[in-house]
């Protein structure tokens, strides 16, 4: 099966598969900062999860859940405000940010579950898509 991050980035994914689990966490740790400096999200899930992932540990099943959720409402939000649109009209900044919000969030929960290739994987490409770049963007930083 192909992982959606090999349509967009191969050798990124090739070098995720000669890595061990500890450093495919820390492209992953990597990739939600540079998700959440982009596109801030002040909910308290969301903070309070991010900080424990940085800590170093993982998220509760409840906690993933909880993101999941909220990742959802902001796409049902993202697509009410596309399909509330005329036919050749660009999205709207408001848009945009519900979009990026909710891939960051999406995410921070890949990332605080299993540490498998998959997982790292559908993490970092939801990060990427958070900063509207494809995960080319994450290169300089996974010099394994």
């Amino acid at each position: 099966m192909m992982m959606r991050l090999e349509m967009v980035e191969k050798g990124l994914v090739e070098k995720l598969k000669l890595v061990g689990e500890e450093q495919r966490s820390v492209a992953v740790k990597v990739a939600c900062e540079l998700a959440f400096e982009t596109c801030t999200v002040k909910v308290p899930i969301v903070v309070d999860s991010f900080r424990q992932l940085l800590a170093g540990n993982r998220l509760t099943t409840d906690q993933v859940s909880e993101l999941d959720a909220l990742a959802a409402q902001l796409d049902e939000k993202y697509f009410d405000l596309q399909n509330g649109m005329d036919e050749g009209q660009n999205l709207t900044l408001e848009g945009l940010q519900l979009f990026s919000q909710a891939r960051a969030i999406s995410a921070l929960s890949l990332a605080g579950g299993e540490n498998s290739l998959m997982t790292a994987t559908e993490a970092l490409y939801e990060a990427s898509s958070a900063v509207d770049d494809r995960p080319i963007f994450l290169m300089p930083y996974f010099r394994f």
